[in-house]
């Protein structure tokens, strides 16, 4: 099957029939709800980019598995240097367009990786089982959503300990297959998704084998229930200055609750082998992170071309002491993140299961580097742009012909621009700066793929110290 345009995907969405709830109230028709339209809007463009004349040839990859055509962010199970360096370089041009990726071929290539691995050492069928699903949504050119990270309540204590269900627990098992229940957080895009993946989020232990599972589901499943947080958007409909990206590509983030949901065996990836919980968390951080690195590159490209817009409508450029020393700063910031993308990409070695493992030590460094700029960033655009994106006048009093006269007279700035394409620049700013979306922005940089802190115990577990402490001993001649 080819792949499909943004229009195709919306209309095979409405085959399905998700349990899907928004501020307390179920949603029908996901498809035709105006507040999932920007998630339609940020998924959609997944797939139309693959028809973009720009950066089609490399957006869109032949596939040997099912020897078709697949979208390369999004399906492509990454197997050579190439494809590490390629999805690192596009990712970067895409997301300092269009916000993310949803570089769902990680989550296949991570999960690729771990059930080989559990089957070498178990002797189990699950990579089996994982070939034939992934075929089954390139063939279908189906999106999937990554349910990976557990609500883990007391974090002293193991899921089996809990006082409370945390995490997504196996119930019963059958000739037929199994039984879960519990929940997963931060199921980003899930209602406007087919398929729904579930991984371990962290290694556990002995006593935990309940827990240890991993298994694939329809999203409108019986006993499968998504709690929706809306994306960041307009205040108001009619509203055409304020948040123009989040009411574009804003995207909805899903609780997801399994109530007694069925799995059948062949959608079933892990199954009580605990000491394999750690391997999807491992490769996480070899993937993920090589691609965060370029995705967090291109999301401060997005801030430096925010922030020299913002300093030129107000009368400023790089001719400007301040301005040139911020915006320098920032192009720094953008291209070592980058720099650790590709030299990921190029010091990474083939897993025996064919799937291609950027350098973990170098992606998780330039992780942890560009993710705890991201705070700062915010901070630049405020001392940029000035107290004004925080005190301006709304956009509704713009629209008041009276107020518009003052407004047209007093806010106006370089005067190259008019005064409402200041007013647009600044209410641009105030999103990226100043508004809900502003946290999601921080969120994406700060806690998606991992806090800096997971990225901070990757490095010291992957750093050879005593080859270090070695060298050192030599040079003292001890």
């Amino acid at each position: 099957m080819a792949i499909k345009t943004k229009a195709e995907y919306i209309e095979d969405l409405k085959a399905v029939r998700p349990d899907v709830y928004m501020l307390g109230e179920k949603v029908d028709r996901v498809w035709d709800d105006p507040r999932f339209q920007s998630t339609l809007n940020l998924i959609g463009a997944t797939h139309d980019f693959s028809f973009d004349d720009e950066f089609k040839d490399r957006s869109v990859v032949h596939s040997p598995l099912v020897d078709e055509p697949v979208r390369r962010l999004n399906m492509h199970l990454q197997t050579s240097r190439e494809d590490a360096v390629i999805k690192a370089r596009l990712t970067r041009e895409v997301t300092q367009r269009r916000i993310c990726t949803w570089c769902q071929s990680n989550m296949v290539c991570m999960e690729w990786t771990a059930t080989y691995d559990t089957d070498q050492q178990h002797g189990t069928e699950y990579h089996p089982r994982y070939q034939e699903f992934v075929k089954y949504l390139m063939r279908n050119d189906y999106d999937l959503a990554w349910a990976m990270m557990d609500p883990k309540g007391d974090r002293t204590v193991p899921p089996s300990k809990q006082k409370n269900l945390t995490g997504v627990k196996i119930i019963k098992k059958d000739a037929k297959g199994l039984v879960v229940r519990g929940c997963k957080v931060h199921t980003s895009y899930g209602p406007c998704i087919r398929e729904l993946v579930v991984v371990p989020g962290r290694t556990l232990g002995r006593g935990d084998e309940d827990f240890a599972v991993s298994f694939a589901v329809p999203v409108d499943a019986p006993g499968l229930h998504l709690i929706a947080r809306p994306a960041p958007g307009r205040s108001w409909p009619e509203a055409d200055m304020e948040c123009p990206i989040g009411s574009t590509l804003g995207a909805v983030e899903a609780m997801t609750v399994f109530e007694d949901v069925f799995v059948p065996w062949e959608r079933v990836f892990l199954c009580g082998e605990v000491d394999m919980t750690g391997q999807v968390p491992h490769y996480f951080g070899r993937i993920q992170r090589q691609s965060k690195c370029a995705c967090l590159a291109g999301h401060t490209d997005l801030v430096v071309g925010l922030a020299a817009l913002v300093a030129e409508v107000n009368g400023l450029s790089m001719k400007t002491a301040h301005i040139r020393e911020k915006l320098t700063r920032l192009m720094l910031h953008a291209e070592t993140a980058y720099g650790c993308a590709l030299g990921a990409a190029v010091d990474g070695e083939t897993h025996p299961s064919g799937v291609y493992l950027p350098n973990g030590l170098i992606g998780n460094a330039g992780c942890h580097y560009i993710k705890t700029l991201v705070g700062d960033h915010i901070a630049l655009l405020h001392d940029i742009a000035g107290g004004i994106i925080v005190t301006m006048p709304t956009e509704r009093d713009y629209r008041n012909p009276k107020l518009k006269q003052w407004m047209d007279q007093y806010l106006g700035g370089n005067e190259k621009y008019t005064t409402e394409e200041r007013l647009r620049v600044l209410h641009l700013i105030q999103e990226a700066a100043a508004s809900r979306w502003t946290g999601y922005f921080m969120g994406w940089g700060i806690s998606a793929s991992g806090s800096p802190m997971t990225a901070e115990v990757a490095v010291r577990s992957e750093y050879d110290l005593d080859k270090r402490i070695n060298i050192a001993k030599k040079w003292a001649k001890i």
